[in-house]
């Protein structure tokens, strides 16, 4: 009635939301459900039957994607359901490069798992290349994407954070993955020789997570990926 189907797959992903009831659950039961989806999975999960607010609070703490009583109607199980189906759409929350990976949500940087202590511009930049992995980025659109500015000043700024950015990569062993093209451009690469592009993100220009720099002037990320959900 609703256009939903069940799907065959055994994890909750982002073309197949999980609908998991957990009414009267003992300590084991919980121990199981917990257990059961990993951090990267749970977002995809939508726990029915939660009677109390603050258990509905705890597992939102701990990354599902939604918690409703056991009363909640269809209807809104259904709008909850399509709510966690379209927000796995937006802007992933994670990129991997090999042994680079970016945390969007933490604005950081973590090469072999050890956090590069990047400051905003400097994740703002590297988020940036990652939107065109494997191709050059040239100073203008790096210039408008992160600074928010439609003209290149005449100051080094770029080469700075560049500079900053590099050495931060060196030394968590990731020296030589940002690229600087004889046109002026940088471009991050692979080390092992080839052009990783993070799935689901298409290779044009798009704008990079904004930076606290100054806070009256901050604005979001809300650039979002078509895919298409099959089903609930």
């Amino acid at each position: 009635m609703r256009g939903w189907k069940l799907c065959d797959c055994n994890v909750p992903g982002i073309d197949c939301i999980g609908i998991f009831h957990v009414a009267d659950f003992d300590d084991k039961g919980w121990t199981h459900a917990l257990s059961s989806f990993g951090h990267d999975t749970r977002r995809y999960v939508l726990v029915t039957g939660i009677e109390f607010a603050h258990q509905r609070a705890a597992l939102l703490g701990t990354g599902f994607g939604d918690a409703v009583p056991q009363e909640s109607g269809m209807d809104e199980v259904a709008a909850r359901a399509g709510r966690i189906a379209e927000s796995s759409q937006w802007l992933p929350r994670t990129r991997e490069f090999g042994a680079l990976k970016l945390d969007l949500l933490a604005r950081e940087a973590f090469g072999f798992d050890k956090p590069l202590n990047l400051n905003p511009r400097e994740f703002a930049l590297l988020w940036r290349l990652s939107d065109n992995a494997g191709y050059v980025v040239d100073k203008q659109s790096l210039i408008q994407d992160v600074w928010r500015m439609g003209f290149v000043p005449e100051t080094n700024s770029i080469a700075v954070h560049m500079s900053r950015l590099r050495r931060k990569l060196s030394f968590a062993g990731l020296a030589g993955m940002i690229e600087t093209s004889s046109r002026g451009g940088y471009r991050l690469r692979s080390l092992a020789g080839r052009q990783d592009k993070p799935s689901g993100t298409p290779q044009h220009r798009a704008i990079a997570p904004s930076c606290p720099e100054p806070a009256d002037h901050r604005q979001s990320a809300d650039h979002r990926q078509s895919a298409d959900v099959s089903g609930v």
